[in-house]
């Protein structure tokens, strides 16, 4: 397990907490590009920390450690209601900037603030993954006297943004019903030594909400409540999933039923739109020659010395 990323985070909130101005550098430069440099790192780092856990009590002593550490390294006295939504457009990270009753002229307060909006961030990361792996997020804010007011646990604006496209893809779903498969006894399972690899070399073709659940996905091989859409032609990630299976890296259940799971939890875009993936189609890339993928993302090659398959991001 590797905690870089915590350690850096909390590396910047005892330098604020100290007010040691030379290491706040990052939260004073409004053009800071804070999500880029903590909070999706610090996303995946727990991502692939959770995934190297193997039973539940070990998630959720992660997650508690997570939560500890960042709880006590800065004093956060202040609830987020009080932070002033002004905008500025040179800060790209969020718009809030201020606390309500601070002095627009203070602007040694602003570190302190983007700590705060920084902090609260990181804990929403925290409840997407308590979310996904049914870990009682409340619950063990109230067994250690986790203040909540204190942090935003409201949807962000990504995932607003995005819900439109979910919304077209349940009714594209609904109007494909008859022609869904029903779900199969079998599902595939990734083989352990190659999960994190995998999950490395996809992601980038999903948005960083639909990150959550591909990890969720890769691990557990159930269905998820939404399908998450690859941000390419389906065809690129049906090609994918097919060499996988082929080199025994997904392993459990048999192509028909590789393609039922694929299609009760993947969309893909295609002309700007999210459309589902349909039984017909997913048939002919993975269970036949007929239509075979021109830009693959993947290549899996044999290693004779290694007596090993290698995945190749191509």
């Amino acid at each position: 397990m590797t905690t870089e990323v915590l350690d850096k985070c909390l590396e910047l909130f005892r330098a604020v907490q100290n007010d040691d101005k030379e290491k706040i550098e990052p939260l004073l430069d409004l053009g800071a590009e804070l999500r880029e440099s903590f909070i999706e790192p610090f996303r995946r780092e727990l991502g692939l920390n959770l995934i190297s856990k193997a039973t539940f009590q070990e998630k959720n002593d992660l997650v508690i450690f997570y939560m500890e550490e960042l709880d006590r390294t800065i004093i956060i006295d202040r609830e987020f209601k009080d932070i002033e939504p002004l905008n500025y457009e040179v800060d790209d990270f969020h718009y809030p900037i201020w606390y309500n009753d601070q002095d627009l002229t203070d602007d040694s307060g602003i570190a302190k603030v983007r700590a705060h909006i920084l902090f609260s961030e990181l804990f929403e990361v925290i409840q997407e993954y308590c979310n996904i792996y049914h870990i009682p997020f409340m619950e063990l804010c109230k067994d250690r006297h986790f203040i909540l007011e204190r942090i935003n646990l409201q949807p962000t604006h990504d995932f607003e943004e995005i819900s439109a496209g979910y919304k077209a893809l349940e009714k594209l779903s609904a109007d494909q019903q008859p022609d869904m498969p029903s779900p199969e006894i079998g599902r595939p399972v990734f083989a352990q030594d190659y999960l994190h690899e995998v999950y490395e070399i996809i992601r980038d073709f999903f948005s960083t909400e639909d990150q959550v659940n591909l990890l969720y996905l890769l691990e557990n091989s159930s269905d998820v409540h939404q399908p998450v859409v690859f941000l390419d032609s389906g065809n690129r990630l049906a090609d994918a999933f097919k060499q996988l299976y082929e080199a025994d890296i997904i392993r459990s259940c048999k192509k028909k039923e590789l393609e039922s799971w694929i299609c009760r939890n993947f969309a893909f875009v295609y002309r700007n739109k999210v459309r589902p993936f349909i039984p017909k189609y997913l048939n002919e890339i993975i269970s036949t020659t007929k239509d075979k993928c021109q830009r693959p993302f993947l290549d899996v090659k044999f290693d004779k010395a290694q007596n090993k398959n290698i995945l190749v991001k191509l």
